[in-house]
């Protein structure tokens, strides 16, 4: 009986460990389909910045890099040490500080150069919510350069270095704070760990920072740093918060230039694009289309990775549900726009004199939306601007009706010019002008 009760043990045992390394993955990240992430320059204020040689650019140079073939370059840029390229992560609001399990990271420093000299690696920044009420109140900030010979008590990951890959484990390391309040984390030999952040703020929350793009989870190069000029690559991210390790892969891929072109790949379901043939079923993969061309995803999803600037920041978005065309307006910071396409109605001059019939022969048009970057719906009475959003618009007879399910987006009313910011779980009509 003994024995048939450890070998049942055993069994389950085996069974529940084969769960957990199923659930472990590798995300592919780039250009062609960024998932969670956004990249971006920021200021030393977390502002989107233009006035910059600073970039972020993805490829396989250096070689050597830990997963895949590739990584991301994060470049302050000649005498900008000031500006902040970054991956920004967007899918971990919500979660618990304590929930993470592990979270680490491969860096390789390729230029340290001007006087201040301090070593800085890329580093990352959790935001954090501590008090419960949803809003950003402090962020934590992990440095491969306090991780050797700054404080006792915290695993010794060696001097940073130049021209060698290096791995960073970031759940076991040492941490400090914006405010310098949570548990005394301070920047040097006052770095903390995890477990003294947690004890110090409980309840504390990842949340979206302030920046923009906001994003809780942020790979960063730079800020405060003027004039040095720093270069670090990124791969091999892998974080768990109790659902299994995913181990993002940062690789090149095909890119979207500014104001010219975007990369859409098909994520679920079929997806048509318009070619010069007429229109044709995108297969699995990326694929560069041009500006204005017409996208049906009426029977499935698509992603559109759009170019934010030339610095190599870059956003994706999933929309469905509707055929719409692409396009790009602005020039700074252009915003990627979805004009929802097809017929709408008939629609009667006077709507009590319809009968009932005729008003289920009227043809509405609809597109659903499902992004944190700088995206806008356009539909005949109504544009909505995301604001890290899942949305919904839709055209009748009656105007632009826009949903929103998560997060909040800025309306603009056509007939008014009325801006309106409508958040989760309502609704706002714009009627017909």
């Amino acid at each position: 009986m003994k024995i048939r009760h450890a070998g049942c043990c055993a069994a389950v045992l085996s069974i529940v460990f084969a769960a957990s390394a199923a659930a472990d993955s590798t995300v592919v990240v780039s250009p062609a389909g960024l998932g969670p992430w956004q990249s971006v320059v920021n200021d030393s204020q977390g502002n989107f910045l233009t006035n910059t040689d600073a970039t972020v650019s993805w490829g396989v140079s250096p070689p050597g890099a830990p997963a895949g073939t590739g990584s991301a370059t994060l470049d302050t840029g000649t005498n900008h040490g000031d500006a902040a390229p970054a991956l920004v992560n967007q899918a971990l609001a919500g979660t618990q500080l304590a929930a993470i399990k592990s979270l680490s990271y491969s860096t390789l420093g390729t230029l340290i150069a001007g006087p201040n000299l301090q070593g800085q690696l890329p580093y990352i920044v959790l935001t954090l919510d501590t008090n419960n009420d949803g809003v950003e109140d402090d962020s934590i900030v992990f440095e491969p350069i306090y991780q050797h010979g700054y404080r006792s008590g915290i695993p010794d990951q060696g001097a940073i270095a130049t021209g060698v890959w290096q791995r960073w484990n970031a759940a076991a390391g040492g941490w400090w704070s914006f405010s310098g309040n949570l548990g005394g984390a301070s920047p040097g030999f006052g770095v903390k760990t995890l477990p003294e952040i947690i004890a110090a703020a409980p309840g504390a929350r990842i949340v979206q920072a302030k920046t923009t793009p906001p994003g809780g989870l942020r790979v960063v190069i730079g800020v405060r740093n003027v004039p040095d000029h720093l270069v670090g690559s990124v791969d091999a991210l892998s974080i768990d918060t109790g659902t299994g390790l995913t181990t993002y892969d940062f690789e090149p891929g095909t890119q979207p230039e500014q104001g010219t072109s975007l990369v859409v790949r098909r994520a679920r379901g079929k997806v048509l694009i318009s070619t010069p043939a007429g229109f044709q079923a995108l297969s699995n993969g990326s694929k560069k289309i041009d500006l204005g061309t017409f996208v049906d995803a009426t029977n499935g999803q698509v992603t559109i990775t759009s170019a934010s600037d030339t610095h190599g920041s870059y956003q994706t978005g999933l929309f469905y549900g509707g055929r719409f065309k692409t396009r790009q307006r602005g020039t700074a910071r252009p915003v990627t726009e979805t004009y929802l396409t097809g017929k709408i109605g008939p629609c009667p001059k006077k709507a009590k004199g319809a009968s009932a019939a005729a008003t289920r022969k009227r043809k509405s048009r609809h597109l659903w939306g499902d992004s944190h970057g700088n995206f806008r719906t356009v539909g005949k009475s109504s544009s909505a601007s995301t604001r890290g959003t899942k949305w919904l618009t839709k055209d009748t007879c009656a105007g632009t009706l826009t949903t929103v399910v998560r997060g909040k987006v800025l309306v603009r009313d056509f007939a008014t010019n009325g801006r309106h910011t409508v958040t989760a779980g309502h609704s706002f009509l714009a009627p017909p002008k």
